[in-house]
């Protein structure tokens, strides 16, 4: 597995992880987070998109209420 692999299924199981932590639907993150729920969707499969940018990276964090670096370990 190449090491961008390994950092976006990270990315991927922890957005996973803490949504259901929270016990929030797809739908309810994502307007939260301000991105369309399409894209939320493929950010939790992780071949199916790229690595999500900086900003949203914060976004997807402020609406699960973690701190960023919490999606990247």
């Amino acid at each position: 597995m190449t090491s961008i692999m390994k950092i976006k299924n990270t990315i991927a199981t922890n957005i996973r992880k803490y949504r259901k932590k929270r016990r929030m639907t797809q739908e309810q993150a994502a307007e939260r987070a301000e991105i369309t729920t399409a894209y939320w969707q493929r950010l939790e499969l992780i071949s199916q998109t790229n690595l999500p940018s900086v900003p949203t990276i914060c976004k997807i964090a402020k609406a699960l209420n973690i701190h960023s670096y919490q999606l990247l370990k």
